[in-house]
């Protein structure tokens, strides 16, 4: 007995929507821009994050460089409840090879995760970081929305790469960039 089309389709559409396999991970570009990266960014969509629990809208992120070679900071800020804001800041290591892999320090020294630029469009208008693990993932923007198209692109770029784009919380945006910075 042959399968039917309707068949095929229905599990060619399943596997595809599956979330990643345990033990896959994602792929860091092989070459960064680095004057394209550090830049202000806003967050149009990510996976829940413990550290932005507390956050309702206008999360934003700016990288700049660092003062030492293939370092960079970090700085994460969101509005909170009744107008307030919170805003976090962290220090970085780039990649010596230049690819999107990164190392974030979060309390010490010794203490670092890796996030990795997974995707970014061609100019730059978006980028996706998340961790190889799968566990997180930021679509972020230059600009405070991004059109259906490329928010539809960068998803089936992060679906590529085995991330499970049901689960990505899109956020408000408000205000400014500059307003925060």
């Amino acid at each position: 007995m042959r399968p039917s089309i309707l068949t095929i389709l229905a599990t060619s559409l399943i596997v595809a929507a599956a979330p990643a396999a345990k033990g896959q991970r994602a792929t860091a570009v092989a070459k960064l821009d680095v004057d394209q990266f550090r830049s202000g960014w806003y967050e149009i969509a990510r996976y829940p994050a413990r550290r932005e629990k507390t956050c309702v809208s206008d999360g934003r992120v700016l990288y700049s460089l660092g003062d030492k070679k293939n370092t960079f900071q970090m700085v994460t800020s969101c509005q909170i409840k009744n107008g307030n804001w919170d805003w976090w800041d962290k220090d970085g290591k780039l990649d010596d090879k230049g690819s999107g892999r990164l190392r974030v320090r979060w309390l010490i020294w010794p203490l670092t995760k890796a996030y990795w630029v997974v995707a970014a469009a061609p100019d730059y208008s978006w980028m996706l970081v998340g961790t190889p693990n799968h566990r997180s993932l930021w679509v972020l923007s230059k600009t405070p929305q991004l059109s259906e198209e490329l928010f539809g692109q960068a998803k089936a770029q992060a679906a590529a790469q085995g991330f499970d784009t049901a689960k990505l919380v899109p956020i408000k945006q408000q205000g400014p960039l500059e307003a925060q910075y």
